[in-house]
């Protein structure tokens, strides 16, 4: 109890792991803050504001809080937080500049009850699906513009502070102040070892996320310290047969491979679902949690990943493609490039919701609104999906490229600097040329192919539509 709120907890410990920052953690002077995430730089920003150093970020958080002048946008990290004072005032109800942890909100009266997961607030206030979320859901995986699957719950929005307001916003630096790439490039190569280096701040050990793709292959590469990489998939899949050949020259002692048959893959799916009691939004969400399942068995709490690297650089190859060479922004074509339904079985709610949402990037070139689009309301679906798929079993998941330096020279790339033919994220190719290989570096990109009308039908797929479908329905059905 802290005034008349009531607060809960459950800390998963990953730095000063000690009872003594337990939470809800309370100050002497009886400020008390609830905080999910971690905050990279604090030992950097004690310093900077002249405060003494501690070996808890969560005490450091509420030692910057207490100054007038501290704003929320010189953190460096990835958190959700609810802080109140000693006189039971709300004066914290933050989220991370990129939403990497989410944050859900519930209004019922003049009462506000906050939660990082959704259905706890739908099974307080016995709340009912959202329709228009899983109309969404059906569209796009997620509900990208209703924010919860639950009737009367919202989401805090990334880069705001419900009681302060916003402290960043990402359409800031979409200003077209385009470098030459060249210099750019060698900036990025120190940005994302300095980014991975900075994912690595804990008292606990940390493994990285593995595929055949190059954003874990670079951060692989570039990450100062050999980090356990785990990877996993069905048998045969290309990530799992590039992952082998790859430990064979590395030495498998560094790689952890997990395969998963179709019957533990349906296990799965079920339980996550009835915890999480909302869809999944794609069937590998399920193999990361096995991936994280056997990180925890081995002690480990963190797991790095490749996430923003799409949003930031253009790896959406067909849509950023489209986008370029498009004189003006068409929403049909980008509906039918974006979404998983053509745009005859698309609502008018959800057209008018995505019209909304790019007429107001008018002057902006198609391919700035389309990147826009994937750094403001996509990332923020994979950053959920991500958080949840791992925290499954009990792990935390740490995105180097979803780092506030590496966003900032990711905007000062041009459109043509980031393309190379078909192909998006020419800067992290050029990167991983270096390191990899030409073959490697300029490979086309290769999807999560998994047989869903096999896994659940006995049968196979017809098609990549039919795939979607079965998934949709799958999903609906273990919500029931």
């Amino acid at each position: 109890m802290c005034g008349e709120w009531k607060l809960y907890h459950s800390r998963l410990s990953i730095i000063a792991p000690s009872d003594r920052y337990a939470q809800p953690y309370m100050t002497a002077s009886g400020d008390t803050i609830v905080f999910n995430g971690e905050i990279l730089n604090f030992r950097e920003l004690l310093d900077l504001h002249d405060l003494p150093q501690i070996e808890s970020d969560t005490a450091a958080l509420m030692a910057l809080l207490d100054l007038d002048d501290f704003d929320l946008s010189e953190i460096e990290g990835f958190f959700a937080f609810v802080r109140i004072n000693r006189h039971g005032e709300l004066t914290h109800c933050a989220r991370d500049r990129f939403g990497v942890k989410p944050l859900f909100i519930h209004k019922n009266g003049p009462y506000i009850s906050v939660s990082s997961e959704a259905s706890v607030l739908s099974d307080i206030f016995d709340l009912p699906y959202s329709e228009n979320a899983l109309e969404e859901y059906h569209a796009f995986r997620a509900p990208v513009f209703s924010g919860s699957y639950f009737e009367g719950v919202e989401t805090v929005t990334p880069g705001t502070c419900l009681v302060s307001g916003k402290f960043f916003e990402p359409l800031e630096f979409f200003d077209s102040s385009y470098q030459d790439p060249q210099g750019l490039t060698a900036e990025l190569e120190v940005a994302i070892r300095d980014a991975v280096q900075s994912r690595m701040v804990a008292d606990v050990p940390v493994g990285l996320l593995f595929s055949g793709g190059i954003d874990s292959n670079l951060l692989s590469h570039l990450s100062a310290t050999s980090l356990h990489r785990f990877c996993g998939g069905m048998a045969g899949d290309y990530d799992m047969e590039f992952a082998r050949l790859d430990a064979q020259k590395q030495g498998a002692h560094v790689t952890t491979l997990v395969e998963v048959g179709d019957s533990e893959f349906r296990q799965r799916f079920h339980d996550m679902i009835r915890l999480r009691k909302e869809p999944l939004s794609v069937p590998n969400e399920v193999i990361l949690s096995f991936l994280a399942e056997e990180w925890a068995n081995q002690g480990g709490k963190v797991l790095i990943s490749g996430e923003a690297a799409d949003e930031f650089f253009a790896g959406y190859d067909r849509v950023y493609r489209w986008a370029f060479c498009a004189d003006h922004f068409e929403i049909d074509e980008f509906i039918n490039l974006y979404c998983y339904l053509p745009r005859s079985q698309i609502s008018e709610r959800i057209v008018n919701s995505m019209n909304e949402f790019f007429s107001a990037l008018q002057g902006m070139s198609p391919f700035e609104m389309v990147r826009y689009f994937f750094v403001k309301m996509h990332l923020p679906v994979l950053f959920r999906r991500l958080d949840f798929a791992l925290m499954f079993s009990g792990i935390e998941g740490r995105e180097p490229f979803a780092s506030r330096d590496i966003f900032k020279l990711a905007m000062k790339f041009s459109p043509g600097d980031l393309l190379f033919g078909d192909l998006g994220k020419l800067p992290l190719r050029i990167l991983a040329e270096k390191a990899l290989g030409r073959d490697f570096a300029f490979a086309p990109k290769i999807g999560f192919p998994v047989d869903l009308g096999r896994i659940f039908h006995g049968t196979e797929s017809v098609d990549r539509l039919d795939n979607y479908e079965i998934w949709f329905e799958e999903n609906l059905k273990a919500l029931k």
